[in-house]
């Protein structure tokens, strides 16, 4: 009865906490600096069609907005402003009823301008991250709180990496992030592994495997010239494209590498925990069956990654009257080599963590 009156206790304080976040996001225009418009009102003209030179048809309908100012000098004024959308949504949005809205107000002679800046997202954002967090918590307790943790300080640490790229202006900035994917693994390892044996195995198969791939991907680019992939097909590429293809090959390497190499280690130090019999060739055999059995899963996370990231620009690619062949060379090599790289890091990594596991628990 206790145990029920405890979860039964933990769930009404979740539901309040989330119930109180949502009510108090949806009132927290006083903390922005931007005014903030609330739709009170909605007028929409019919809709009219349009056909592109590729015969590429849509809609456009124009809608006029009745805003209601949350904040700043002028809270509570209402002003009307005109909004046009498209079917497609591609460059723009239709509002509704009770939304608000990011709006920019310009003076001039007594007249004032209003127009859209972008809509308000943090409800959406800020409760999706309160229901990850309750979703770990409720599945594996204080260490879903710790992996959470590790996310976060890796997301923070990447942002700063960033800024000093940009703040320098860096010529050979690839060193930068390929000493950031180190803090990456340590940092993530040691708050969800801790400071021991199984973070040492588990950080010099992730290091071993993630540098052997590189190297073979770089000699691959290398003496093939790079013939047919196109580092400039980079989206809004402000710095060297093939350092800025190489930094990001590498954060995508080390993230499937990772997946693969805890994955086989840990299960190795529980087999080991619950059977302190088993021998060095009984651990690597263990540890390339295992690496086996999740290769192929990793495999098709990266494809489908790959296909997710490329999908939309392939598809307005296609939209405009472009080859199969055109649209490959400019949207997809640059994921396909990375993904190949990625693959060819996982394959290296199942022996390396068995091999390198073994040794470290091998014996009595």
């Amino acid at each position: 009865m206790k145990v029920n009156t405890k979860t039964w206790l933990k769930l009404a304080l979740i539901l309040v906490s989330g119930l109180c976040l949502y009510l108090f996001l949806r009132n927290d225009a006083f903390l922005y600096q931007q005014p903030i418009g609330k739709v009170v009102a909605v007028k929409q003209a019919a809709p009219e069609k349009t056909t592109d030179v590729y015969n590429n048809s849509d809609e456009t309908t124009q809608q006029t907005l009745t805003l209601e100012i949350l904040n700043g000098k002028y809270r509570g004024q209402s002003f009307k402003v005109n909004n046009t959308y498209s079917r497609s949504g591609g460059l723009d949005q239709k509002y509704h009823l009770g939304q608000q809205i990011f709006v920019n107000i310009h003076e001039h002679r007594g007249q004032k301008d209003i127009v859209i800046s972008h809509y308000k997202r943090d409800v959406y954002l800020i409760m999706l991250s309160w229901a990850v967090v309750v979703l770990l918590y409720l599945t594996i307790q204080f260490q879903g709180i710790r992996s959470l943790l590790s996310v976060i300080l890796n997301f923070v640490l990447f942002l700063l990496i960033v800024q000093v790229d940009v703040f320098l202006n860096l010529t050979n900035f690839f060193w930068l992030f390929a000493i950031a994917a180190l803090l990456f693994t340590a940092l993530s390892l040691a708050l969800v592994i801790g400071l021991n044996k199984q973070f040492s195995v588990t950080f010099l198969a992730i290091f071993l495997g993630t540098t052997s791939a590189l190297i073979i991907g770089c000699l691959v680019l290398y003496f093939t010239k790079s013939k047919g992939v196109h580092y400039e097909a980079l989206d809004f590429a402000t710095q060297s494209p093939k350092q800025l293809f190489l930094a990001a090959t590498v954060i995508g390497l080390l993230g499937a590498v990772m997946d693969a190499a805890t994955d086989i280690v840990s299960t190795l130090f529980e087999m080991k925990r619950s059977q302190p019999e088993l021998t060095k060739q009984q651990l690597f055999k263990s540890g390339q069956v295992i690496g086996r059995s999740v290769m192929g899963p990793l495999v098709n996370v990266l494809l489908l990654i790959f296909f997710a990231e490329t999908f939309a620009m392939s598809v307005l690619y296609f939209k405009t009257g472009n080859s199969i062949a055109y649209t490959f060379e400019w949207t997809m090599a640059l994921g396909i080599v990375q993904a190949l790289i990625s693959g060819i890091g996982i394959a290296l990594t199942v022996p390396l963590a068995s091999f390198l596991s073994a040794q470290f628990l091998g014996g009595k």
